[in-house]
């Protein structure tokens, strides 16, 4: 997206300004139902492919130029919904968030460990879901959409999520190809609510699943970029989501 592109509408005024309201009674072109490009995006990622490796393993590269931050990272998914992922910052140290099914963390040099509970847990838990990163239906109460318009440079619609655990995010589906090119969401935070902006490109495929091998996102005049280098799937033998100890002595104890 450029950086001159400023989005000053609310949820509610984006199907006018899809419409392009004219005075008068012009007709106005329908859009797309949001579960057919749902299922597009899906077909077109290879969502049974990606639902049926055990685990996955993805690495990388993550930069943020304006603080001159250059690092690696770590993805690591094991079906059905567990996640680790840690970033490696040359002289800052290890950055760390996962969901082992239950336990849901973060740890970082700054803030130390942190053990998340309330809105943070219901997103990680949600983004952890195997079945959310391919849009399946049944993570969702709704799926409407909302706007034909252009992001990441790119004529897509946009489609509003109303997620089971009662969040709402924004997928665009872009109108060539039914590939996802950019997503809206406000990420709950230690700090408070953050509006992100996420911008996909650079889809390549590995084995037979297709992935955004470039992620951008922008939140607070600040831009992350992610560049995947290698995806590898598994069938789980020796992969293991576990917190850290130091978030295994904060989580609390169960009763006897």
């Amino acid at each position: 997206m450029k950086r001159n592109f400023t989005l000053r509408f609310t949820a509610a005024l984006l199907p006018l300004i899809a419409a392009g309201s004219i005075a008068g009674a012009q007709a106005t072109t329908a859009l797309p139902p949001a579960a057919t490009l749902v299922a597009k995006y899906a077909d077109a990622v290879g969502a049974p492919a990606f639902l049926a490796a055990q685990a996955i393993v993805t690495k990388g590269a993550m930069s943020m130029p304006a603080a001159g931050i250059n690092a690696t990272f770590q993805l690591t998914q094991v079906a059905p919904n567990q996640m680790s992922m840690v970033s490696d910052i040359p002289g800052m140290g290890k950055v760390e968030a996962g969901f082992d099914g239950t336990t849901a963390w973060s740890m970082d040099p700054m803030q130390g460990a942190r053990v998340l509970a309330g809105a943070e847990l219901a997103q990680i838990r949600d983004e952890s879901d195997r079945r959310a990163s391919v849009r399946d239906p049944e993570m969702f109460t709704a799926l409407e959409t909302v706007a034909d318009t252009t992001m990441n440079e790119q004529r897509c619609y946009l489609v509003k999520l109303t997620w089971k655990s009662g969040r709402e995010t924004s997928d665009c589906y872009s109108v060539e190809t039914g590939l996802m090119v950019a997503s809206k969401s406000v990420q709950k935070t230690a700090m408070g609510d953050i509006p992100v902006i996420t911008l996909f490109s650079e889809y390549k495929k590995f084995g037979g699943v297709t992935v955004a091998t470039k992620t951008v996102q922008e939140a607070m005049g600040q831009q992350q970029i992610l560049t995947i280098e290698s995806v590898e799937f598994g069938d789980g033998a020796g992969v293991a989501i576990t917190p850290p100890p130091a978030v295994q002595a904060l989580a609390p104890k169960p009763s006897n």
